[in-house]
């Protein structure tokens, strides 16, 4: 009876998603990614997931990714590009991604880690202290005891950023390029990656400029943390043209920053970007479980998603119950989709049981997800 208990406990934890989602940009990374400090971390943390977007690497970059996908299949996502679009389309789709699943936070963070990972966890924690604050990231002020060592040419860049950084934004912005960054999820955010950035490698700051409010006095949601620790990674792929490039697109932003915040608060159907929670379960689906789903949903959000994909069985009589279920869910007014295992068997059932015709269902592969409109290959040829 208590193993019974505790299977049930375990099974109503699973209910809750992971709570930041860090998103790597990697591109030809196979030589810096130091990919056993990533998954030691997040194998301590149940609070943190992993999105690797792979930017049309031509190494072994790919190869490495799917291990780790394969080492912490459940938190680790892997997400592939067709070919090479730069880091900001790579963070872009990242966060969209991640940010979609619903998770509270969603950063990003360099692949060669040199601000390290767990500068993610204090960025996080000032946020749940904060919760005027939407957006947490790192600065590389230095100051006693603070192990931070950067050479003069980017010291000399990273002020010249950082003062078009200021005139973007009007912001008293002191690093923009410390590449860490954390947001909380909310309707802004999420509005405020439809699009494609402009500023190439200065996406940071058009990605402040676009979650800033239009009003001056209102722009108090943003925390500056200076990172304990950040070293250079030998091997960086910017060069000085990018960075005269960006130069050029940085006042073109400072020119229509107005316009541009303007168009991502506009509040019309067209912009406007549903939010949705996501609840997973883990390998056993109960009755009792499913009547204790209704203590875990956030009635604030637009819809939720409700990940049954790691369920190992799926028998007729749950079916049953999860109509009930998902037919109270509906009712409540909130949109829902299902995510079922990517099983023959269970997808038969659902759709014996009628339940695959009444709910928008997905069917999810432990494979790495391609972003749309960007064919790849699958595992089978990694």
């Amino acid at each position: 009876m208590l193993a019974q208990q505790n299977e049930i406990n375990t099974a109503l934890k699973s209910w809750e998603l992971e709570k930041t989602a860090i998103v790597i940009p990697c591109y030809n990374e196979a030589r810096r990614l130091p990919l056993d400090a990533f998954l030691n971390l997040t194998r301590e943390r149940d609070d943190i997931r992993l999105v690797f977007v792979d930017d049309g690497s031509k190494d072994e970059t790919i190869s490495l990714l799917c291990g780790a996908m394969a080492a912490l299949p459940d938190k680790v996502d892997v997400l592939l590009m067709k070919q090479n679009g730069g880091k900001a389309e790579a963070v872009r789709q990242g966060l969209k991604y991640a940010s979609g699943r619903g998770h509270k936070y969603v950063a990003f963070l360099d692949a060669d880690l040199a601000t390290p990972m767990d500068a993610v966890l204090d960025f996080a924690s000032v946020a749940d202290r904060m919760d005027e604050i939407d957006v947490v990231f790192g600065s590389r002020k230095g100051g006693l005891g603070h192990k931070v060592h950067r050479d003069f040419s980017r010291k000399i860049i990273s002020l010249v950023c950082a003062t078009m950084g200021r005139l973007a934004t009007g912001l008293p912005i002191q690093d923009t390029q410390c590449g860490a960054k954390l947001f909380r999820n909310t309707p802004q955010f999420r509005r405020s990656l439809t699009r494609a950035f402009s500023a190439g490698w200065l996406f940071d700051v058009e990605l402040f400029l676009r979650v800033s409010h239009p009003d001056r006095k209102r722009r108090d949601n943003f925390f500056e943390f200076p990172v304990i620790e950040w070293t250079e990674i030998p091997g960086s792929k910017i060069k000085s043209s990018d960075v005269l490039k960006s130069g050029f697109k940085m006042l073109a932003l400072i020119f229509n920053q107005w316009r541009i915040r303007d168009r991502y608060f506009k509040k019309s159907s067209q912009d406007e970007i549903e939010g949705f929670q996501t609840l997973r379960c883990g390998e056993n689906l109960t009755k009792q479980i499913l009547d204790e789903l209704s203590d875990h949903i956030d009635h604030q959000v637009d819809g939720l998603i409700l990940d049954l994909s790691k369920v190992k069985v799926l028998a007729p009589s749950i079916f049953t119950t999860l109509i009930k279920t998902c037919d109270d869910i509906e009712r409540s007014g909130l949109k829902l989709k299902v995510w079922l295992p990517h099983d023959d068997h269970i997808a038969q059932t659902a759709l014996q049981t009628g339940f695959a015709s009444l709910f928008e269902c997905v069917r999810v592969s432990a494979r790495p997800e391609i972003m749309p409109n960007h064919d790849r290959f699958d595992m089978v040829e990694v």
